[in-house]
């Protein structure tokens, strides 16, 4: 990212970490940016459900120091987001990126768990195997204008609602047409476990985002100081936007307890939404 060469990514990325990392390299140039400084690495956590050279994965979250306009090294400590790294041929390299996944589990009220395998599917509300599947389903039942009765958060303060929507251009000056599929169904799967106590699976999964956009009526024009729109389209006069977008999602799985005394169980879903790609058609 530093050296702004987009060949010298594929020695570091693969996958929908590839993509992501190409559309923050493309969002820099559109800015006529790039990174001056390096960010001084301080340290990373590593999360593993099996150590040694037999280990699928792995996901890291790096600690680096913030620096300053000078390029000096502040005393503060900020955290990436969590990447998967995968071995491909005979390299680790960051197969998916911005993980927002919940490590170690909120419920447990402290770091001190290991991840572990997790049970099988019977013992949960939803076979890991069908999340990715549903979720996706779901999400094109949403954007079509459906609301389906299903087991994952609902409302204005849900994900769903979130990579449902785009921000800009509102739907009075424009037309937006949604479709999502799975990129990849399982990226992880594990449980965290605290002494004796086994919480919520996680599911991590990736789904891709298409969004069609056209005017209602004339042309979409993007200036070059407009920051409504996303980085990644460029400036310009369009009859139509497509936007490209990928989401890591992070599914905590609770037990099948079959208590619904306190309500339905939910399987909860975090994630966060990197734009890829733009492709444009001029008006």
């Amino acid at each position: 990212m530093i050296s702004g060469d987009p060949r010298t990514l594929t020695e570091l990325y693969a996958g929908s970490a590839l993509d992501v990392a190409s559309g923050e390299m493309a969002m820099e140039a559109l800015r006529g940016a790039r990174p001056k400084y390096p960010r001084p690495f301080r340290g990373s956590t590593i999360f593993a459900v099996s150590a040694g050279a037999t280990a699928a994965w792995f996901l890291a979250i790096i600690q680096y120091a913030p620096i300053d306009q000078d390029g000096r090294a502040q005393g503060s400590i900020r955290g990436a987001p969590g990447m998967i790294f995968a071995k491909i041929g005979e390299t680790w390299k960051a197969s998916v990126a911005d993980v927002q996944a919940p490590i170690p589990h909120s419920a447990l009220g402290t770091v001190d768990s290991t991840m572990s395998t997790p049970l099988s599917d019977e013992h949960y509300l939803m076979a890991a195997s069908a999340i990715a599947v549903a979720y996706t389903g779901y999400l094109n039942e949403l954007s079509a204008g459906h609301e389906p009765d299903v087991p994952f958060p609902t409302g204005l303060n849900s994900f769903a609602w979130q990579f449902t929507r785009i921000a800009w251009p509102p739907g009075s000056i424009a037309t937006a047409r949604f479709s999502f599929v799975v990129d990849t169904p399982e990226v992880a799967a594990y449980s965290i476990t605290s002494g004796i106590i086994k919480v919520p699976e996680v599911v991590l999964f990736v789904v891709r985002r298409t969004v069609v956009i056209k005017p209602r009526q004339g042309c979409l024009v993007r200036r070059q100081a407009d920051l409504q729109w996303s980085d990644i389209v460029p400036p310009g006069s369009f009859s139509a936007v497509t936007l490209n977008s990928v989401s890591v999602l992070a599914a905590t799985v609770p037990l099948n307890s079959a208590d619904t005394s306190q309500g339905r169980e939910l399987i909860d879903i975090s994630a966060g939404i990197d734009d890829v790609g733009a492709t444009v058609a001029k008006c």
